[in-house]
């Protein structure tokens, strides 16, 4: 390799990281976009709900997104799939709905995956000046750029997250007691905005009551007490139809995930 050509190199890494880290510290514009499913995310939703989000800006012929990718996953799955306080979304540039798709299934990426031609991935990547791909920023409560992973390996994840007091989480979709006998839930499918709950035993004390979409979206947060009593009535916002998580926390020790359907 040519002096000239290894000065050139030099040049361009420098250019790279100096385009990536000027990001952090700045603020992160908000942004209403649809992914290739058809659902609307807003950034500051999920930072409104106490979520921190990691935004992965690509491209669909991008080699090293494409080379990166099983990491990100990897990374994805080891912060709670979305269903925890971390949220992933991937942020395409130039490319159509069903391009984002044949690539998210090539590289199975099961996260909000957003086009730049038909989701609005475009404006976002104009809003945020990204010229470099892949780039993957860490948004945190503060609206702003906290942190960028690169590369984006898991091991960067890793440490990157750590210093943002973001530690590993299990994923609640694939947790043993999804389906728990201590607590039913009816009707199911849920069908009303009335909810019961049903307990095996009776019990005196708080429980704590969370429902959440798979993406981690929180659409109900609530304290309850049970007053030796076994059965709750739940009133639980208009859902659209879909599937949701159910979580109760009873005292400091019971703990329990549930799946339903709303229709």
């Amino acid at each position: 390799m040519s002096n000239q050509i290894k000065a050139t190199l030099v040049i361009l890494i420098i250019i790279y990281g100096l385009q990536v880290n000027a990001q952090v510290g700045n603020s992160a514009p908000d942004f209403i976009v649809t992914d290739v499913n058809g659902k609307t995310h807003r950034l500051y939703d999920y930072i409104e709900q106490g979520k921190k989000v990691i935004i992965d800006f690509f491209f669909t012929n991008c080699i090293p997104c494409q080379y990166y990718s099983p990491q990100v996953n990897k990374a994805y799955e080891k912060y709670g799939c979305n269903t925890q306080d971390l949220i992933f979304i991937t942020i395409d540039y130039n490319d159509t709905d069903a391009e984002v798709l044949e690539y998210d299934n090539t590289y199975k990426i099961e996260f909000p995956s957003i086009s730049g031609l038909q989701g609005g991935g475009n404006k976002v990547v104009s809003q945020y000046n990204i010229s470099a791909f892949p780039t993957l920023i860490l948004i945190d409560s503060t609206k702003k750029i906290v942190a960028e992973f690169d590369p984006p390996t898991l091991v960067v994840f890793d440490f990157k997250l750590a210093m943002q007091g973001n530690l590993p989480k299990p994923c609640l979709t694939n947790v043993s007691n999804v389906r728990s006998q201590f607590v039913v839930i009816s009707p199911s499918p849920v069908q009303s905005q009335n909810l019961q709950i049903y307990l095996d035993e009776f019990i005196s004390g708080p429980a704590k009551i969370e429902i959440f979409d798979l993406l981690g979206v929180t659409v109900l947060k609530k304290k309850i007490h049970f007053n030796n009593e076994n059965r709750y009535d739940l009133k639980i916002p208009e859902l659209k139809s879909g599937t949701y998580l159910f979580k109760m926390i009873i005292g400091n020790e019971k703990h329990f995930v549930i799946k339903f359907e709303v229709i």
